[in-house]
């Protein structure tokens, strides 16, 4: 298996433009942040070639990585795995602890295209990522879903200092966004001893401290410390390409009403399927998957006040494809 770096691209590109290409398929993939006081970095997510990796255990990490590892910035990465032929998508935000984020990959129809690779930082950390590395994608002709639990790395790329920095490659300390400062981070650490280890491999953890304007650490142990597994990936096939063949219709009829400031209800009619049976509807609200039911509604409550919710709905057929989405936005009451 080759390591992704600017060299071992060539190598890449030579064996996924030897194979044969397929109909395309299409892969909804959902990231949830398993930590109660880790933010990840906008994720992204491939389906690639098995002869690619986006990082090894044991070996140094690529500029591509280490980009993501120490300041969150996936497009090196992205830019890298689509010159090879793989099929990217990537976030737009930080994933707070507890929250999901979805993303679809449009696979091109490259046969070669057939495991899948997700990572993002983690924050606070110096050099941490999350890192799901080429597993099977699920095939058109077995389990439609698959799920794993993945574990938090250190790109061994920047000493572990754990104070507050710039986060670019190569500069000490890592990013403090807003909503990471207000989880407890500190300023004034004198810097935890530590020097870069040079090989990527499962993170210690971090130490931290309580002291919130000076000590050792600008991590407060009471809230950013965690345990492995960091996240739970899920990835299921929706259909393949060429046209809309054997996956249902869209539903029809889709509307929705405001209750009140805080409660959302849409509707739907029934979506149909030629080669099997409509079982359940996926529902997302602005682009995260809340709710998968077998009914023509969904009740939404505990919402914000005065702000526009866009929602999808996606009929799922018993083979567990899923057809194409249909979209309505609805507003709270101020």
């Amino acid at each position: 298996m080759n390591r992704i770096t600017s060299t071992g691209a060539a190598v890449a590109m030579a064996v996924i433009g030897s194979v044969s290409t397929a109909s395309a398929a299409e892969y909804q993939v959902t990231v949830t942040n398993l930590t109660s006081g880790l933010y990840f970095t906008p994720v992204i997510a491939s389906a690639h070639a098995g002869s690619v990796a986006m990082f090894r255990s044991g070996t140094p990490a690529s500029p591509e990585l280490q980009a993501i590892a120490e300041g969150g910035n996936v497009a090196p990465m992205a830019a890298l795995l689509e010159s090879v032929g793989a099929s990217v998508a990537t976030g737009d935000g930080l994933v707070a602890p507890g929250a999901t984020v979805t993303l679809t990959l449009q696979d091109s129809g490259n046969a070669g295209n057939s495991v899948l690779s997700v990572t993002s930082m983690l924050l606070p950390t110096n050099d941490g990522f999350l890192g799901l590395n080429s597993v099977p994608l699920p095939g058109a002709d077995g389990p439609a879903t698959r799920t794993w639990n993945v574990n938090g790395y250190d790109a061994g790329t920047e000493a572990n200092d754990e104070l507050v920095g710039s986060g670019a490659p190569g500069e000490a300390g890592f990013p403090a966004p807003p909503p990471v400062v207000a989880t407890g981070t500190g300023t004034g650490g004198h810097g935890i001893p530590a020097h870069p280890e040079g090989f990527v491999h499962i993170h210690r953890n971090v130490i931290g401290d309580l002291n919130p304007s000076g000590g050792d650490s600008d991590i407060n142990a009471a809230v950013h410390r965690w345990l492995n597994p960091v996240a739970r990936v899920t990835v299921t096939r929706m259909g393949d390409g060429g046209g809309d063949a054997g996956v249902p219709s869209a539903v029809t009829g889709l509307t929705g009403v405001a209750y009140s400031s805080s409660s959302i209800e849409i509707f739907w009619d029934r979506a149909t399927s030629d080669n099997s049976t409509v079982v359940a509807y996926d529902i997302y609200r602005n682009g995260n998957l809340v709710d998968t039911r077998d009914a023509l509604s969904f009740f939404d409550d505990s919402l914000r006040a005065g702000v526009e919710y866009r929602y999808e709905v996606r009929a799922v057929d018993a083979n567990g494809a899923r057809g194409p989405s249909a979209a309505v936005s609805v507003t709270t009451f101020q």
